[in-house]
């Protein structure tokens, strides 16, 4: 058998993010406080970016003619090699490239707080870690579910680092540094799952020693939740007896222990936060009036008006009038940094704009689908509304309206909501009978707040009340909602 190497030809068909995309992308996902942080950081960056509106609108297409940028204000998401574009702002709607409107500034008392993020950023400092582990750190506390929670794979995680950041990471440094996430406050912070959740508060309990759960009970309750865990959750107490070999009596004193560890703790530093009136600012201002109008501006915040500076542009003209073949050395390197500064200005400027026009027509189709909710805010006026439904209405892709959706709130009428709030699902039943989320929940909850606490419901218990409430749903829907309402499992709730 011969070995060697050899060429193979094929045809890939690939799709690629233009670097205007991809910073659109960027900027579409950011909620406006967010923003502010981002277009301050490209002003201190960029010498050619500046604020204020183009003076002389006229004089400055005229000369972004001449270098030969174009002049298109249309933008597709599906182009791969979008231009750079010089806009004629008098046509766009208020927001960044505007005068401080103040009909589109949302002033919130604003509380002196940190965040959950910065709350664990933090503690960093509290431990002897090198400047790679602290980027790490960093990193996956961004990385940390509503529940301080990893719920994603280290291997994952670490391509991500490699794809997007160009940093290259073994899983055993991200071990390393989530083992050291694991020690922060509050305990549980930074656990894979549930069961490993309770046992890093277990194993603290043991090594301070300080709980005023005795020592041997804190063992048993470690040899439930390694060693017995799905026993455990299925609140099999007799089997539970059996395996571990105690009473009846010391199992559930040992069960008891375990109710009163935190089953999601990112919720206390998120509650936290909330005590110390954390900050909310709306992107969207929306009104209604008698005559079942809805309008909505976008909050402006304190984003300038920017511009690429005109300076930068006569010198890049200037360079460009000399031609390329008679410059020297140092006016080729001049020309080749000024040229890089004003494209990198044109196309921020052009993402922001771009930015505000998905914002726009986001909005304005929301508005379309929940128009009955937005003029009585009662819950049960709410259509069935997907990302898909609203990508299907402006010609977006689904991946744009997830973004704009994410992280983001609008002010109607003086009340604060998500967007999220806007889009409810729904689930067909055997009999095609849709089973809305706004009826599941509540229903659910109060099936829980009114169960008996030394012997709650099972997620099977629930699933049977639920369908003789009219609302046939399985056992495993029940779970998906009753942790989506942070909830935990019956043996957590058991006093």
């Amino acid at each position: 058998m011969k070995q060697g190497l050899a060429q193979q030809q094929r045809e890939v068909q690939l799709q690629r993010l233009s670097p205007q995309q991809y910073l659109l992308s960027k900027l579409v996902e950011l909620p406006l406080t967010d923003l502010e942080q981002r277009v301050r950081d490209e002003l201190y960056e960029n010498v050619a970016l500046e604020e204020g509106v183009p003076a002389e609108q006229d004089t400055a297409s005229d000369a972004s003619d001449e270098l030969d940028l174009s002049d298109d204000e249309t933008f597709q998401e599906d182009d791969a090699n979008l231009d750079l574009t010089a806009y004629d702002t008098d046509d766009l709607p208020v927001y960044a490239s505007q005068g401080q409107g103040s009909e589109s500034q949302a002033e919130i008392p604003i509380g002196d707080t940190r965040s959950f993020i910065e709350d664990l950023e933090a503690q960093i400092s509290d431990y002897d870690v090198t400047p790679r582990q602290r980027s790490l750190l960093r990193y996956l506390i961004g990385s940390l579910d509503d529940r301080g929670f990893v719920d994603r794979p280290l291997r994952s995680i670490a391509d991500d680092l490699l794809f997007n950041h160009n940093v290259e990471v073994t899983e055993a440094e991200l071990e390393d540094a989530l083992h050291i996430l694991q020690q922060f406050d509050p305990s549980g912070i930074g656990a894979r799952s549930l069961q490993e959740c309770l046992l890093i508060q277990i194993d603290k309990l043991l090594s301070e020693r300080s709980s005023s759960i005795h020592v041997e009970q804190l063992e048993l309750c470690r040899r439930i939740i390694a060693d017995e865990f799905a026993l455990f959750e299925r609140n099999d107490t007799a089997r539970l007896a059996e395996r571990l070999g105690v009473s009846a009596e010391r199992l559930r004193s040992a069960i008891q222990a375990i109710g009163r560890l935190n089953p999601h703790p990112g919720r206390s530093l998120h509650e936290a936060a909330d005590d110390r009136a954390q900050t909310i600012v709306p992107d969207f201002l929306i009104d209604t009036d008698h005559e079942s109008q809805v309008s909505f501006t976008l909050n402006q915040g304190e984003v300038p008006p920017l511009r690429v500076s005109r300076e930068y542009l006569e010198q890049l003209k200037s360079y460009q009038q000399g031609g390329e073949s008679h410059m020297t050395r140092s006016q080729r390197d001049a020309f080749i940094y000024t040229r890089q500064k004003v494209e990198a200005a044109q196309m921020f400027v052009s993402a922001i704009q771009q930015r505000r026009h998905t914002l726009t027509i986001t909005m304005k189709a929301i508005i379309a689908f929940q128009h009955n909710f937005m003029l009585t805010q009662d819950d049960a006026q709410l259509r069935p509304l997907r990302l898909g439904d609203v990508a299907e209405r402006t010609g977006l892709n689904i991946s744009t309206i997830s973004r704009v959706v994410n992280s983001k709130y609008a002010l109607l009428d003086g009340t604060l909501y998500p967007l999220k709030h806007f889009f409810l699902r729904t689930k067909a039943n055997a009999e095609g009978q849709e089973i809305l989320k706004t009826r599941i929940m509540p229903l659910l909850r109060e099936l829980i707040d009114g169960e008996d606490k030394h012997n709650p419901l099972s997620d099977e218990q629930l699933s049977l009340l639920m369908r003789e409430h009219g609302e046939p749903i399985s056992r495993r829907t029940v779970a998906k909602y009753r942790d989506a309402m942070n909830i935990p499992v019956a043996a957590l709730r058991r006093r």
